[in-house]
């Protein structure tokens, strides 16, 4: 939470959130922790691989953007 920068009810938010998605499970009983589910850890996998690919994809724009641009004139 302190982290991330978020304040509580945001914080409580998000994790209900991954909880009834089934990317995290609760564990223990006054110390709760929260672990990823396989799930969980198969899209974050997704996710990462997927911004690498948005990554990958940016610079190759970036490329060809370049590619077309004109010669600046001579004077």
């Amino acid at each position: 939470m302190y982290h991330g920068n978020l304040s509580f009810d945001l914080f409580q938010k998000y994790l209900d959130m991954l909880l009834n998605f089934g990317l995290i499970e609760a564990q223990g009983g006054d110390k709760r922790s929260y672990i990823a589910t396989v799930k969980g850890r198969a899209f974050l996998e997704d996710f990462n691989e997927l911004v690498k690919c948005s990554q990958l994809a940016e610079a190759k724009r970036r490329e060809l953007e370049r590619s077309l641009a004109l010669p600046p004139e001579n004077s």
